[in-house]
This record gives C-alpha cells, sequence and structure tokens, in this order.
C-alpha cells in the first residue's frame, strides 16, 4: 500500500500535473453552489449513446479518493483490465453482455503494484504495466512491469520487472506505454521539473526526463533507447492504425488558478506527432517562435487552451467507426469555463513523409462527463476490440467542498446510437493456420450480442459450432476447407438472419515464396502514361500497374498497405484503380503486392509531387494548427 504521505503527493500531481503546489481544492470562489451544478449530468453527442460501466457502487475498489481508475487495456477476449492508483489490476468482466460489469465476477488481476499509470497488452498475452514505486534514496523510480497468468486463474502468478529506476522522482512520472508496429515497447516519461528549474530538495533534468523511450522487451536486459526528447509530461500516447506513426499529448508547465486576482500566463497545451529523433523543446521553447532557444524544435499539430490536460489519445477502429474510422479520440481532463471534460474526435491526415495535420471535427463532442470540478475527469480511453464500443476511465482523487455527495470514480461505454442490438466480433483467434489436408482446425470468435443459436459461417457457409460462453463461439474449418492457401471471410448468422461484421482468416502455405515486384506504372484509363503523379491531380482517372512475378489468384495490391479496386490481375501483372485520395498530397507511395497466403513483396515507391499552382507548404514537421473550441 502507498503511504498517506505519498499518495496525497501523488495525487497533487495527478491533479494539477505540475510540481507546485494546487490550490487548495476546497475554497473555490470562482465555483458557485448550487444543486444544477451538483447534479450536472453525462451527456452523449448526436448519434451516440453510453451508460456507466463501472462505478463506486459496482466496483467497491474504487470507493475512495485514492482508489480510482488511472489506466485500461483490453485483452483478445474483450475483457476490461483497469489499474487503480491504489496498485491493484483488476478484470471488470461483462459476462452477461449487458453493457455493465459483472459485479459479483470482479477478479483482482495483480496488487501491490504501485501507481500504475499505463497498461498494454502484447500480442501474445502478456500484460505490460508501468509503476511508479517508492524509493528509499531518492523517492519514487519508474519500472515496466510485466505480468502473466501462467495456469489461467485470472490472477498474475509471473510478475517480472523487466526494466528499473526510470527517472519519476520529480514533478511528473513515468505514464502510458504502447507497443509499435515495429514490436518494440513505447514509453513515455516525464519532466523532473514544471518548467525546467527544480525545487529546492526536487531532482534536475536527467537525460531521459521528458522523452519518449523504447525497448526491446524480448532483450533479457533492455537499455532504454531515447525515441523522442525535449517533451514535459506525455501522458497520452497513441499509435496511427493507418500510417503506424506515433502521437501523444504533452501537458504544459503552470498552476491553475482558482482565486482572483490572477495573472496566469500558462502555455497552451499540445498535441504532437512523435518521430524518431525529434526535439519538442521543453525546457526551453514550449511553442516554436523563430528565436534561437527554438532551433530544431518541432511545433504541436494542435493546441488546447491552457491547464486542460490531454490524458488520453485513441484511434476510433472498430465496426461502429464507419466514416469516422480512424479519428484520434482526445480526452481534456479539465473542464475549465465550459471547456474541456469530454471526448473530443479529430481528423487526422497526412504521412510520415509529408507530414501531418490534425483537424477538431464541428459539431458536439462524442461525450460529454459533466464535470463539476477542474480536478475530476477522464483520465484514460480505449476501444472495445470486439464491438468497437468506446470505453473511457474517469478518476476523481480530490474532495468536492460545494458538492459533497459528488464522487466519480467511473467508466463509461460509449457506442453508436442502436448499435446494442447489433452483433460484432472480434479479429478470429487464431487469425492465420497453415494448409492441412488431414485435420480439422478449430477457431475461436468472441464477440458481443451474439444471439442463442447463433452459426459461424466461412466465406456463407456455415461451420460446425459450439457455443461456450455467452461471448465465445468455437467453430470448426474441415480439411475441405484448408488444403489450399485462401483468405475467409468469417461471420456469425443467428437465427433470425442478422449477420455480424466480418473479420478474415488466413490459410498459407508457410513455405511459398513471397511475390516479388520488378517495376511499377501509372497511366490514365485512356492508356496514356502518366510521368509524374502531381497532387490533386484526379486518382480515380489513375491506374496503377504492377509487374513482377509470383502472383497467386487471390493477390492484392497494396498502396502505403491499402487495398486498391483490381482491374486484372495475373501471375506476372496485377493492375489497380487509384483514387483521389491516394495523390490528394505531396509524398512518397509505397507499392506492394500482397498474395492470399499473407505473404508480401518487397517494396517499389512512386513520388507525389507538389503543384506549383498551389501555395507553399509547410516545414514536415514545424507546422501546428490552433484547435478551434466550440
Amino acid at each position: 500500500m502507498l503511504s498517506s504521505r505519498f499518495r496525497v503527493a501523488l495525487l497533487l500531481i495527478l491533479i494539477g500535473f505540475t510540481g507546485t503546489a494546487f490550490v487548495n481544492p476546497v475554497t473555490r470562489p470562482a465555483i458557485k453552489p448550487s444543486a444544477q451544478l451538483c447534479d450536472r449530468p453525462a451527456t452523449a453527442g448526436p448519434g451516440f449513446q453510453f451508460n456507466v460501466f463501472a462505478n463506486t457502487t459496482l466496483v467497491p475498489d474504487f470507493n475512495s479518493m485514492s482508489s480510482g481508475p488511472t489506466c485500461m487495456a483490453f485483452d483478445s477476449r474483450g475483457r476490461l483490465f483497469v489499474g487503480t492508483i491504489s496498485g491493484e489490476i483488476l478484470i471488470l468482466p461483462d459476462l452477461n453482455d449487458d453493457g455493465v460489469v459483472d459485479a459479483g465476477q470482479i477478479k483482482r488481476f495483480a496488487t501491490d503494484i504501485h501507481e500504475p499509470l499505463g497498461l498494454e497488452f502484447r500480442s501474445n498475452g502478456d500484460l505490460y504495466c508501468t509503476s511508479n514505486v517508492p524509493h528509499s534514496d531518492i523517492g519514487q523510480v519508474g519500472r515496466i512491469l510485466r505480468l502473466r497468468d501462467t495456469n489461467g486463474d485470472d490472477v498474475a502468478d509471473d510478475i517480472a520487472v523487466i526494466l528499473d529506476g526510470l527517472p519519476s522522482a520529480g514533478d511528473h512520472q513515468t505514464d502510458k506505454l504502447k507497443f509499435g508496429p515495429d514490436g518494440l515497447l513505447y514509453i513515455a516519461q516525464g519532466s523532473a521539473t514544471d518548467d525546467g528549474t527544480p525545487d529546492p530538495g526536487h531532482p534536475a533534468e536527467g537525460p531521459l526526463n521528458g522523452t519518449i523511450l523504447r525497448i526491446n522487451v524480448d532483450n533479457p536486459a533492455p537499455q532504454p533507447e531515447i525515441f523522442a526528447k525535449g517533451l514535459r509530461n506525455p501522458f497520452g500516447m497513441a499509435f496511427d492504425p493507418v500510417s503506424g506513426a506515433l502521437f501523444c499529448t504533452d501537458v504544459g508547465p503552470g498552476d491553475l488558478c482558482q482565486s482572483a486576482p490572477c495573472n496566469d500566463t500558462s502555455p497552451p497545451e499540445k498535441v504532437l506527432w512523435v518521430f524518431q529523433g525529434g526535439n519538442y523543446g521543453f525546457p526551453g521553447c514550449w511553442i516554436p517562435d523563430g528565436s534561437s532557444a527554438c532551433a530544431g524544435v518541432t511545433g504541436p499539430l494542435a493546441q488546447f487552451p491552457k491547464h486542460l490536460t490531454p490524458t488520453s489519445i485513441a484511434f476510433y477502429t472498430g465496426p461502429q467507426a464507419g466514416a469516422s474510422a480512424n479519428q484520434m479520440l482526445i480526452t481534456p481532463f479539465k473542464r475549465i469555463a465550459t471547456v474541456g471534460g469530454d471526448l473530443e474526435p479529430f481528423v487526422l491526415s497526412g504521412n510520415p513523409t509529408s507530414g501531418f495535420q490534425l483537424t477538431q471535427v464541428a459539431g458536439p463532442s462524442i461525450a460529454d462527463f459533466g464535470l463539476v470540478d477542474p480536478g475530476d475527469g477522464p483520465v484514460d480511453s480505449a476501444i472495445d476490440p470486439l464491438s468497437g464500443d468506446i470505453y473511457v476511465a474517469r478518476f476523481d482523487p480530490i474532495p468536492h467542498a460545494l458538492c459533497p455527495s459528488e464522487h466519480h470514480n467511473e467508466i463509461y461505454r460509449i457506442h453508436r446510437t442502436g448499435s446494442d442490438s447489433m452483433s460484432f466480433i472480434g479479429p478470429v483467434q487464431p487469425g492465420v493456420v497453415n494448409v492441412q489436408a488431414a485435420n480439422p482446425i478449430t477457431i475461436a470468435v468472441f464477440g458481443r450480442h451474439i444471439k442463442a443459436g447463433a452459426t459461424v459461417l466461412a466465406d456463407g457457409s456455415p461451420l460446425t459450432t459450439r457455443r461456450v460462453s455467452q461471448l465465445e463461439l468455437d467453430a470448426d474449418l474441415p480439411p475441405s476447407l484448408t488444403t489450399v492457401s485462401h483468405t475467409f471471410s468469417i461471420t456469425v448468422s443467428n437465427p433470425d438472419g442478422t449477420t455480424s461484421n466480418s473479420e478474415p482468416l488466413v490459410v498459407h502455405d508457410g513455405g511459398l515464396p513471397a511475390p516479388t515486384l520488378s517495376s511499377v506504372s501509372v497511366a490514365k484509363r485512356s492508356g496514356k502514361v502518366v510521368n509524374q503523379i502531381i497532387a490533386g491531380m484526379k486518382g480515380k482517372k489513375l491506374l496503377l500497374t504492377a509487374d513482377g512475378a509470383g502472383f497467386d489468384s487471390g493477390a492484392q495490391l497494396l498502396v502505403n498497405g491499402s487495398q486498391l479496386s483490381l482491374i486484372s490481375s495475373s501471375a506476372t501483372e496485377i493492375v489497380g484503380a487509384l483514387t483521389n485520395a491516394i495523390v490528394a498530397a505531396p509524398g512518397t507511395l509505397a507499392i506492394q503486392v500482397m498474395n492470399s497466403t499473407g505473404k508480401v513483396s518487397n517494396t517499389v515507391t512512386l513520388t507525389v509531387v507538389a503543384s506549383e499552382l498551389r501555395a507553399p507548404i509547410q516545414s514536415r514537421r514545424t507546422g501546428s494548427e490552433i484547435v478551434h473550441r466550440r
């Protein structure tokens, strides 16, 4: 358990995200007492519904200012794992599929973890978390832990320290962590100071402070590599599922003033594209202004008003996302002057070659969490891998002097209106199997809102199906379906005729070679060869031809990882249709051919050049766009 002194200090850090004293939450002249204020409800935006998935009644472990949720992660079976500030990692199941935690089924996966602020599952099922541990000599150190349940009893019985001694003894801590597309583990490490100057008796900035670090967790003694530097408190972090690029929020310096007179010169909060070798300025430069202190500093993609404290980033994926697929979702922790304390969607455009742009979606937020105090708000978000529902954890570590009955250690479930009547499935397990002729292959399909008597289908054909639980169906692929390479579309059909979304299952011959790509060319549909692709051309009038060898009958033509609609295909040539979006902006197009076995060719690139008629393009890594508030 955390000492009371340490826990109080920790709560101040989490509320203010600074090392200096936070204004006493008991005295708030700017907040007027009223029944309406105390009863301000949480609401969902147009097209969305929400409910409280977990609260202090359903989860007794939340029923204290020092025991609320700080981080979340879903496993591949759709179970929600939650870290609490008191040092527990809980499994919050919804076995009856009603959108609310099953109060009597909560499991303590691990205890005595000490301030877990980030949870992340590896693809093999191992759970990783950050932990900030009291240290007798220097106050506190950050750790990366790996947790395994080796006997399947929902309790971690193998907990290993993967990395120790991270510098979390100052004003900020070891925050969230994410696995990247390269398989490495990325770690957000906070700075030691508020503005570069340590408080008396506090540590100064060290080489690992204010960085994004990465490690190879398969190395028995991993050494942290500094991936990017110059950050202050990079609390929210996520990888874009399209480009594989990393983005984070960075919380600004200064204290929130709640007692007049105020002379608050604090800078805005930032959303950053984080790339290898990037320098983001802290402590000498916050927003690049052309001064010598800002030389080589990369500016933000977007800014939030000062003190809003953006705490999490998630990308909107899954079967409910629709036209909003891959939007960036950000949660500002605080609500100040009617702004923040909500779930805000942004459109990310661009690519790692030409740079990214971030634009806030116009209109109401996806959800407003009804905050009544600046020290109470959303701290993490996660997407259910089965249904695509959005989960947001709300952390409330302070007393509410004007509303003593209010306390909000809660988790919300947010989903599209009407989606609870629809069936959804997550990725098939396993998702790739080898060709074989003798034995059937059993696959597991986990989903939400699957009706009794449902059947698993492969390319529309029913499979022998067994219901394992409310959320799981097992099905057998007969040998007749696994003798040749093929990608199946797996769906679930309910007795009433409704079906789920589809997920792929790849049957491949591991011994077959990958296709090879020798050349690519672009021509108009009229046949005229295009020697140079200019940004903004009508891409829908262009055809991409790829020549090579070893293309099988199910081969796909990929541009930057996305499949094109095919015009023709043979063993040596494949032709696909480009789109306006692909050539809309300058950049590099990575061309590949992927066979139905899942094997991918070498890459050949094409360049989309800027039109001379367009306005000058911003520097690829220093442009910023201020978010226009409602």
